[in-house]
């Protein structure tokens, strides 16, 4: 079993949700191509920027998940500071921070009884 991450999330200025889970990070050149010439030769065009895409599994508790589906149902504001991954913290001591991100449309939530949800979240790096 993976070891588990965290993922502060700020939507506002001070106001954060916290999810602890698994974590999934995938890196995109934006731009990059790769040709294959007539004469067999590859050429390759990277205009050298880059976009990560962070998926996360995490328990919440009923609260949480209410602040999370208010503020991603509301009319968010997004701007050179906010919203942003302020914290990821990776179980091997390594911190990533403030990266601005947009968090996908298809984030689900499961119900899990007890007053727990299971959520899952893509956030999408904002490229400057």
């Amino acid at each position: 079993m993976a070891d588990e991450a965290q993922v502060i999330y700020e939507y506002v200025n001070g106001s954060t949700i916290s999810f602890k889970g698994s974590l999934k990070i995938t890196y995109h050149r934006i731009g990059l191509t790769i040709t294959t010439r007539p004469d067999g030769k590859i050429y390759v065009d990277d205009p050298g920027k880059k976009q990560r895409t962070f998926s996360c599994t995490s328990i919440i508790t009923g609260a949480v998940y209410n602040t999370l589906n208010t503020v991603q149902t509301a009319a968010i504001t997004y701007d050179a500071t906010y919203p942003r991954l302020t914290t990821i913290n990776l179980a091997t001591g390594v911190t990533l921070t403030n990266i601005l991100v947009v968090l996908d449309n298809g984030w689900t939530a499961d119900d899990q009884g007890s007053g727990q949800w299971s959520v899952n979240l893509k956030f999408v790096e904002r490229v400057q």
